[in-house]
């Protein structure tokens, strides 16, 4: 008991000492532990200052800090509402600025029209050359890279449009002679989709804008290689679709040929100049040339004294000279480089030509 006593003691002296250095909830809580260590210890008179100083204190902050509070959440409130128009605001003046007065009008301009002369600013007089003028200058003032004004970008595809349209004769002819503001391309695909509109999968104004100012794009009968936005090539139509079938057809003609002639019957020489199986049965021509054949009944084929054996010797004569004449030329080639010095063959059509007997 005496042991509780003295922590007790302790409790209150460490309760008293923060009393005095203001610090009242450490008095508070020091003070109750010695209370409860020795509830004979008179603590109350101290309980009562602690919590008349408390509750004066809570009142002197809900007068002051209370009022304060509400106002600096207020006026915070209204910093937050007000610092929301004022991003906006800077926001839009940072966006303004990157584009000019001029640049919108422009856009505006051309959105508004749906003519394609009307578009490049040209009569329907105008030339090539005009068109491609008109594109040039249109299309550096639109270009979303170099106008960032809302609604370039649309005003740039319909300034290609119009060029690609108008710098085609064939499309220019169809484009005036229907007189319509719908695009003969668009028309063309739905066609050919039953309503699904294929236009834009087969136009890149970007893709026209690089062929024309990097490409050295020709004006009138260029069919112009599409990509997609999301990176993938587009599809092509017209003549480019034909004009590459037909060249891949004749690239692949010589394989189809060599194919055919696979599989067509194969016919045999009726006559070979030198032995070899299956010609292995030796006639003479009139003049001497022996030739060679594989069919016993050569002779029931062609009878001698006929037209159709002198033709045939005729061409086995033919065949044995052109043999000659390439040998022999052979020979006086490595004669004249000191390889050989003897030239049977030469001598052989020599005798041949003469009217001498070939053995």
């Amino acid at each position: 008991m005496d042991g509780n006593k003295d922590d007790a003691l302790k409790c209150l002296k460490i309760g008293k000492d923060a009393l005095d250095s203001g610090d009242r909830s450490r008095a508070l809580k020091f003070i109750n532990k010695a209370r409860r260590l020795d509830p004979n210890l008179p603590v109350d008179d101290l309980l009562s200052e602690i919590e008349k100083d408390s509750s004066s204190s809570d009142q002197t902050a809900e007068s002051t800090n209370g009022p304060t509070s509400t106002t600096t959440t207020v006026a915070d409130e209204s910093k937050v509402r007000n610092r929301a128009p004022s991003t906006g605001s800077s926001s839009s003046a940072s966006a303004s600025a990157t584009y000019t007065e001029e640049q919108i009008t422009i856009v505006r301009q051309i959105k508004k029209k749906k003519d394609y002369y009307d578009i490049l600013g040209l009569e329907k007089t105008c030339s090539i050359e005009d068109v491609r003028k008109a594109y040039r200058k249109l299309s550096l003032k639109v270009h979303p890279d170099k106008n960032k004004a809302p609604g370039a970008e649309e005003a740039f595809k319909a300034v290609s449009k119009a060029f690609q349209c108008l710098s085609n004769e064939e499309n220019r002819k169809k484009y005036d002679l229907t007189g319509s503001d719908e695009p003969v391309y668009e028309r063309r695909a739905q066609r050919h989709h039953e309503g699904y509109n294929g236009y834009y999968d087969d136009f890149d104004p970007d893709e026209i804008f690089r062929q024309f100012f990097f490409g050295g794009m020709p004006p009138a009968t260029t069919q112009f290689r599409s990509f997609n936005f999301g990176g993938g090539m587009g599809p092509r139509t017209g003549d480019n679709a034909s004009g590459f079938n037909m060249r891949a057809l004749i690239q692949l003609l010589p394989v189809i040929v060599i194919l055919l002639l696979n599989f067509l019957p194969s016919s045999e020489p009726i006559y070979s100049l030198s032995r070899s199986y299956p010609y292995e049965y030796r006639f003479t021509t009139q003049k001497g040339v022996n030739f060679y054949v594989k069919s016993t009944k050569f002779e029931q084929d062609y009878p001698p004294d006929t037209n159709e054996r002198a033709v045939l010797e005729g061409k086995v004569e033919r065949d044995y000279v052109s043999i000659l004449a390439q040998n022999c030329r052979y020979e006086l080639q490595r004669q004249q480089w000191g390889f050989v010095r003897e030239t049977p063959h030469c001598e052989m059509l020599q005798q041949f030509q003469s009217g001498a007997s070939v053995a």
